[in-house]
C-alpha cells in the first residue's frame, strides 16, 4: 500500500504487508548497493530509508508525478485499457529504453510486473517507465549481484518472462501483442 508523504508531495511511503518480514530489509539492501555504485535513478524510484508511521513500518520513496502534477499511473493501468495504451512505436521505445537502462545499471529484480512499473508522462509527448517495486535478487546463488555478465543474463531472462506474462495478461490488447511480437 502506498501513502502520500504528509510533508513532501514528491515522496510516498510504501507500507509492507508480507508474510516474510525480511523482504523490506532485503529490498533496502539492494537500494543501498545501487546507491554505493552511483547508478542513475532516472528509471528507478529512489529510496529514502525506513520510516515508522501510524499505518506501520514502511519505506520512503520518490513519488513519480506527471507533467500536470498528477501521480503517475502503473503500466498495468495503461495496458489494461486499449484507449490508454501508448501507440506501438511509443511503447516499443519505452520498453527498449527501460530494458537498456536495467542492463546498463545492472538492475536485477525479483520479478518484473506491469504493476511494479509506472509510466511517467514528462510532457504531453514524452514518457518514461520507472520501476517502483520488485527490486532484488531471488536466486539461490545471487552471483548476479557481483558479476556483470550474470546480472545481464538474469535481467534478460526476467525481461523475457515479463514479455511472455504481458502477452498472457493482455491477450486482447493488439498494441501489446504487436510490440512484443516485434512488429
Amino acid at each position: 500500500m502506498l501513502l502520500a508523504h504528509p510533508d513532501d508531495p514528491d515522496k510516498c511511503i510504501k507500507i509492507t504487508y508480507t508474510r516474510n518480514p525480511d523482504v523490506e530489509k532485503q529490498e533496502l539492501k539492494y537500494y543501498r548497493r545501487h546507491q554505493r555504485r552511483g547508478i542513475s535513478w532516472e528509471m528507478l524510484a529512489k529510496t529514502y530509508g525506513s520510516v515508522e508511521n501510524s499505518a506501520g513500518s514502511g519505506v520512503m520513496f520518490s513519488l513519480a508525478r506527471d507533467f500536470d502534477g498528477s501521480i503517475s499511473r502503473t503500466l498495468d493501468s495503461y495496458l489494461a485499457d486499449d484507449r490508454l495504451t501508448p501507440p506501438a512505436t511509443v511503447l516499443t521505445e519505452l520498453f527498449s529504453n527501460f530494458r537498456s537502462y536495467m542492463l546498463r545499471e545492472r538492475i536485477v529484480v525479483r520479478e518484473l510486473k506491469p504493476d511494479n512499473i509506472v509510466l511517467q508522462r514528462l510532457t504531453p509527448n514524452q514518457q518514461r517507465l520507472i520501476l517502483i517495486d520488485g527490486l532484488g535478487n531471488n536466486q539461490c546463488l545471487p552471483i548476479a549481484n557481483y558479476m556483470s555478465t550474470f546480472a545481464k543474463r538474469v535481467i534478460l531472462r526476467k525481461w523475457n518472462t515479463f514479455e511472455a506474462d504481458l502477452l498472457k495478461k493482455f491477450p486482447d490488447n493488439n498494441t501489446v501483442q504487436r510490440v512484443i511480437a516485434g512488429g
